[in-house]
């Protein structure tokens, strides 16, 4: 075997060896491997439905889901799904979550870096486009666009604090935290 062959076996071989055990990290072990596809998420329980409507426009269908179909606890295992009916750039999204927080008068000192983020991962959207929010067991928080993912927030304080947005008793559009919430 040539130099260059051997040299090229090695390299193909050993790249994915790169890292490991070098990561001196517990808490990112746990939240390995990534879930890519919402495809690969766990099945959860529809807890309510709802449709946001501002003026005479519809902006987007929404779903909450939890494992048991109830609206218990906000720090994990949960999923919210919006489906849009209207063209809208990701950084307005980005900046619709800082602008509810504020109505919410939440203050955290890594709201900043969420936001940032937020607006990092959020795609633009167009209509029938479908931005996933799903939770895992250990509070992990992924975003998924038209169920591929997109980027995450391992952060277990950030999913109660963004689904305060719509869940909140305080939130800006009542009607439709009621939708959600259905009989829970």
């Amino acid at each position: 075997m040539c130099r260059a062959q051997v040299l090229l076996f090695w390299c193909l071989c050993g790249i994915p060896l790169l890292g490991l055990g070098q990561n001196d990290d517990s808490e990112t072990a746990i939240y390995a491997p990534e879930v890519l596809t919402l495809g690969q998420a766990r099945p959860l329980t529809l807890v309510g439905s709802s449709q946001l409507r501002v003026a005479f426009f519809t902006v987007f269908n929404s779903k909450l889901f939890t494992k048991t179909g109830q609206w218990n606890d906000p720090r994990h295992s949960f999923r919210f799904e919006l489906t849009y009916q209207r063209n809208i750039s990701g950084s307005f999204l980005a900046k619709q979550t800082a602008k509810e927080w504020d109505h919410l008068d939440f203050e955290d000192p890594r709201r900043s870096e969420w936001e940032a983020a937020v607006l990092t991962m959020w795609p633009d959207v167009k209509k029938g486009d479908r931005i996933a929010f799903d939770v895992d067991e250990q509070g992990v928080s992924r975003f998924f666009y038209n169920g591929t993912w997109v980027g995450s927030v391992e952060d277990p304080d950030f999913a109660p604090a963004f689904i305060a947005i719509w869940l909140s008793p305080e939130t800006s559009r009542p009607t439709h935290r009621k939708g959600l919430l259905a009989d829970s």
